[in-house]
């Protein structure tokens, strides 16, 4: 069985050379053949030439900087998609560079697939502890935004969506769905993808454990209302409008615009709240 390991990047040669290895010894364990599809969003520290030079069946896509994690996992998946070697049995693995992959990652995430049609999420703890940073996620609210992160409890669990750091999706599904959608700025492509999955039936599950490691991005340090608001806004940031609209309207067509709107609203409060 290959497994097609999809990876974005950006200036972070040793991370993303260090996921790479990691995923092979994995993939190894596991008794599966690694093909690695690597989208290089504008990178100037050498990572191309890094990874090129690897002994690993790597495809390096480049972009300019400009598509971020979405838009460059959409591009890695629509070319493993299309590669010469998928068979209707085969896997792709969604993994962040940043991730510190257990050896027996993906053993626990296959034995997690039961009949083999589930969409399979792996936990990942902060780095020297037992907490969980990133997992599948259910609902924790009346904004369709709002979650609670699930831990693992020594049995797959099933979750309304999930974190992409790590995350094993079957080639049918990827097709099913019509792939990762990078419409998306940066955030909230791995959260639609979770959500589109349930709503056409196929299961997500979180694995029984966690696989790896990974510590939360740091919190931005203090600045003004107006750059915390732009950084907020931005490309990268969770109230990005272009994403959130374009989520909302999925899930709630005739109040998105209210939920945006109480989103904005929120945050205005919270950052006075905290000033004052």
């Amino acid at each position: 069985m290959n497994l097609f390991v999809l990876i974005a990047c950006h200036n972070r040669r040793e991370l993303t050379v260090r996921a790479i290895r990691q995923a092979s010894a994995a993939a190894l364990v596991a008794g599966l053949n690694p093909h690695f599809v690597v989208y290089d969003d504008g990178s100037s520290d050498g990572t191309s030439d890094a990874l090129n030079s690897l002994d690993a069946d790597i495809t390096v896509l480049r972009g300019d900087g400009s598509a971020y994690w979405a838009r460059s996992m959409a591009e890695a998946e629509r070319a493993a998609l299309q590669h010469g070697a998928l068979r209707s049995d085969d896997l792709l693995l969604w993994l962040n560079d940043d991730v510190e992959l257990d050896d027996h990652a993906l053993r626990t995430l296959l034995d997690t697939r039961s009949d083999g049609t589930a969409v399979v999420v792996g936990a990942m703890r902060h780095p020297g502890s037992a907490e969980i940073t990133y997992s599948g996620l259910c609902r924790a609210g009346a904004h369709p935004l709002r979650f609670r992160r699930v831990t693992p409890v020594g049995e797959p669990t099933r979750v309304d969506t999930f974190n992409g750091n790590c995350v094993l999706v079957p080639v049918g599904v990827a097709r099913l769905l019509g792939g990762i959608d990078g419409g998306f700025s940066h955030s909230l492509a791995d959260i639609d993808y979770g959500l589109r999955c349930n709503k056409a039936g196929t299961p997500v599950l979180l694995a029984s454990k966690s696989v790896g490691a990974c510590a939360r991005n740091p919190a931005p340090p203090p600045t003004s209302a107006l750059k915390a608001w732009a950084a907020f806004t931005g490309a990268k940031g969770g109230g990005n409008y272009r994403s959130l609209r374009r989520i909302l309207q999925r899930s709630s067509r005739s109040t998105w615009w209210a939920f945006i709107g109480g989103t904005y609203g929120l945050w205005w409060l919270r950052r006075v709240t905290k000033r004052s």
